[in-house]
Formats: structure tokens, sequence, C-alpha cells
């Protein structure tokens, strides 16, 4: 690897990184103690000091997940790439212009992938772009995946503990890490923003919620994510039984699930996902393991914590891409439609078959008012956007109204060329725009001039809002704050502008 050997001493030894181009990186830094054996489903333990110097050149292993293609039109889309894995997972990476006492602003990144794939090393989320651009501190950070980050049995529940959200708490550990260390990386503790897209937007929103991450952030942007994708406690009693099936089991204990191989965890997970109907991805982003309210890490459904007040001193920006849904269409192959099979697949998810046939006609009704393609893909794909994203979304902006930290909306309508350009605007396009990793993914991103110099847009909006907490910038138009009765919302594309009223008519079917 090219590069200056470069030092930092921290709380538990000192790290050995790399001085690359002008930013100082540390790869593969752990944050815990490794989760394994007797530590496996149980919340993170504080890391051991080591004796000497410690190499932090390469990247850590990322969680146990079911392996991804390494080829094909989607290899590298959503942020992933071939990488090996362990259930020894618990590591961060993280970019620096300088090591010295600037006290940068500090923005760290929970990646996506459904909480059951991805990782921080990801290509697609090299943190040089962002930390030279805007002299700010970048961290990436990994957290235990699917069951072994999410399993939420109560036999699991270590002493005052409540069982579940373990990789909830890694990521908490991760912010811990942050405000303990950050400061020796060039970084302000006092400074934090958090940021994350899909299953990591919805991560950011369930943090935003918990009361034990008050004071570990200071600023949240959320990309493609809500406040309200999770567990109850009755659809994960309903869950168990059908896991414990594909694992052989009827009623294990603590000691059973501790003594099981990765491979069978992960062997049953991938079953259970690919034969429960209700596990598509139309649910990929709340499906079979994710947060379950408990009572310390979290006490309430998010939106209605947020609806409350909890975390209204944290700035808030989130927004979605135009047509999200397209990509996880095309990804599952959706594109044989008819309006017998989208009503079909709606109904489960959006209240049954008369709530499914008033969505699609409404839908309907109001493309071709304006004029947009009308055939039962083009809805089924408009209906998934709007709920599991744009009204996701908007009905977590509107419970800021009581918030006193700045709140701001956007939405990213900037179209892929992949596939002829049918796929719009879709999910995960807003990544490589964001990170200034479009040269890793121009078949999805294009080849324009304009595209780069979209990116240079929004890179410095996230810079300004991880520096002030607001994103506004002088090459953008004006960018009042969002309020419910006027929602104006910066919209990043071709053309670049402000707007109040954004399809409002669909939006009203999801508040």
């Amino acid at each position: 690897m090219p590069g200056n050997p470069t030092t930092v001493q921290t709380q538990r030894g000192q790290l050995r990184g790399q001085a690359e181009g002008g930013v100082h990186v540390f790869r593969g830094v752990p944050y815990s103690q490794p989760p394994v054996g007797e530590l496996r489903w149980r919340r993170p333990q504080p890391l051991e000091p080591w004796d000497g110097v410690r190499d932090a050149l390469e990247f850590g292993p990322v969680s146990i997940q079911p392996p991804r293609p390494a080829a094909g039109p989607f290899a590298g889309i959503m942020g992933h790439s071939q990488e090996r894995t362990s259930e020894d997972c618990l590591y961060l990476n993280v970019w620096t212009p300088g090591l010295d006492d600037r006290r940068r602003p500090v923005m760290v990144w929970i990646h996506g992938g459904g909480l059951s794939s991805g990782s921080g090393s990801s290509p697609a989320y090299d943190g040089a772009p962002l930390a030279a651009r805007g002299d700010v501190v970048i961290a990436t950070i990994n957290y235990r995946l699917g069951a072994l980050g999410f399993l939420p049995d109560p036999v699991l529940a270590d002493g005052e503990e409540t069982e579940g959200n373990f990789g909830f708490h890694d990521m908490l550990a991760a912010l811990r890490w942050v405000q303990d260390e950050i400061a020796g990386f060039g970084g302000d503790p006092s400074n934090v923003t958090i940021f994350g897209e899909s299953a990591g937007g919805i991560a950011v929103g369930i943090l935003l919620a918990s009361p034990l991450a008050g004071g570990l952030f200071h600023h949240a942007i959320i990309q493609s994510g809500a406040a309200d994708r999770l567990h109850s406690r009755d659809s994960v009693r309903e869950m168990l039984p059908f896991y414990y099936r594909e694992l052989g089991l009827e009623q294990p204990s603590a000691e059973d699930l501790r003594s099981l191989s990765v491979e069978e965890i992960l062997t049953a997970q991938t079953v259970l996902a690919a034969a429960d109907p209700a596990i598509n991805p139309a649910a990929g982003l709340h499906g079979l393991f994710n947060a379950v309210i408990e009572d310390d890490f979290l006490d309430a459904m998010p939106i209605d914590a947020v609806n409350e007040g909890r975390g209204g001193n944290v700035d808030l920006l989130a927004g979605t891409m135009r047509n999200e849904f397209t990509l996880l269409s095309a990804m599952s192959g959706l594109d044989d439609m008819n309006e017998e099979r989208a009503l079909e697949l709606l109904a489960p998810l959006v209240g049954g078959s008369e709530r499914a046939g008033e969505c699609y006609e409404t839908y309907q009704l109001l493309r071709i008012q304006r004029g947009e393609t009308t055939d039962p893909l083009a809805i089924y794909n408009a209906v998934m956007t709007d709920r599991q994203y744009r009204g996701s979304t908007r009905r977590l902006l509107d419970a800021r109204e009581r918030a006193s930290g700045g709140t701001y909306s956007y939405l990213v309508e900037q179209q892929s060329p992949m596939f002829e350009g049918r796929l719009e605007s879709p999910h995960a396009l807003d990544v490589p725009l964001i990170w200034g990793t479009n040269e890793l993914m121009r078949d999805f991103v294009g080849d324009d001039p304009q595209v780069d110099q979209l990116s240079g847009f929004m890179m410095d909006a996230w810079i300004n809002f991880a520096r002030s907490g607001n994103p506004t910038t002088n090459a953008l138009p004006g960018w009042p704050q969002y309020r419910a009765d006027r929602p104006y919302t910066m919209v990043f594309g071709p053309d670049v502008r402000t707007v109040t009223e954004e399809r409002d008519e669909e939006l009203a079917l999801w508040r």
C-alpha cells in the first residue's frame, strides 16, 4: 500500500496508519472487544489495551453476511464489495487531513444493506475525497448484521440488559470511541455528524430517538431512511419459531445459540429470508432482523419519540431519491408487471386489497394528469417509493415541529443512464455523489460533466451541514428550513432549485 507511516496514541494503545495524498488514513481500528464466544449476542464490551504499535493499514473483516455477486450490472451499486467476513468485525476506519489540534468537524458513516449486508470499508465509501475537500474527519464503521446483530430472543438477556439490538449497541460503542479518541485524529468530539443511507439512514433515525445516544452526535443526515421501520415484540414472537425451525431447534437456551456455527446461523437466516413471501424487497428495510423497542435503547416508536421532542436539539438533514424503488424492482427481476400483480404485491404492504386499489388509482390518475407513464410497473414503483421512503421521510420531517435544532429537506432527481435510463433517479445514486466516488460507478451515475458538478454541490452541502448544522452554500439557491406548513425542499439534479410543493397529493396518502 503506498504512503508514509503515521502514528496516533489512543487510550488503548498506539496505532500506525498511512499518509496518502495529503490525508492520513487508519484502517481496521478496533473499537470494542471481538463479539465472539461468550460475547456473541451480548452488548459490545470495552476494548482491551495493547502493547507496542498496532498496524491500522488494512481494513478489518466485516460482519458475517450472505455472499454478494462480484460481477453483473448491480455489483457494487449498493456500496458492497467482496470482503473478508468474520464474527470479529467491530472495526472502524478514519480519514483525517491532519493529526493536529485543529478540532475539525467529524462525520461518522453508518452503511446500508438492509441490516443484513454491507460494510464501512466498501470502496464507495472512500473517505479521502470528503476529508480533503472539506477539511473534515471521516469515520466509517462496521457493526453486527442479520441474526448475529439483531436476534431478539429473551433467553439472550444478560443480567439487567435486555435482548436484541446488538448491532445498534455496536453503533453506540463506535460513537463513544469517537468521543474518546477522535481529538487525537484532529477531530472535534463536540461537533459530530452521523449520516447513513438506506438501512444506514434508518439507523440514524433510530439513534435520533434513542435515550442512550444523547450527546454522542450533534447533527444527523438521513439519506433514504426513516424513523418508523422496526419490529414489534409481537412480530418478533411470530418470526422466531420459523428461524429456529430452520436451525433444527425448538426452544433453545442461550448456550444452545452460542454453540451454533456461523454457517448454521447464516444459512438459516438466508433460507428464511428466501422462503417467507413477506420478506421481499418491499419489506427489506425492516425485514427479518431489525431494531425492537426495549427498555433502555429504544423506549418508544422512533417517530413518536421525535414527535415528542426526542433528539430535538440535533440538527437534521433528510431526503430521498425521486424514484427510489426502481433499482430494487430491477434487482428483484420485477420487469414483467401487470395491474393484477401490482395490486397483489401492494396489498399486504399498504393495508389490504381495498387500500392497494385506492393507491393504484390515485397514482394512475395523477400521473395521467402530469403526462407521465402509467404502465403497472411505473405505478408500482411510484407507490413503493413513497410508501417506503418519501412518505416516511416526510412524516419524520413533520414530527420535528418542536425541535430546537435546524431541519432541512432535500430531493435528488439526477437520473442514472443505466438500462437506457429506465431507473430514472434510483435508490443509492446519491452515494457516489455524496462521497465523490463517481469514477467507481460511471455506469450507474454517468460521465457527463454535470454529474461531477452536482456531486461537488452535494458534497459541499453535506460538509457545511457537518460544520454548522446548516447545509446552505453560496453555490445553491436559498435553502430555508423545513416546516410542516411550508415544506421547503432543495432539489438536486440538472435543475437545482428550491420547492415548497412536491407531489403533495401522493404523499398525503402516507400521512
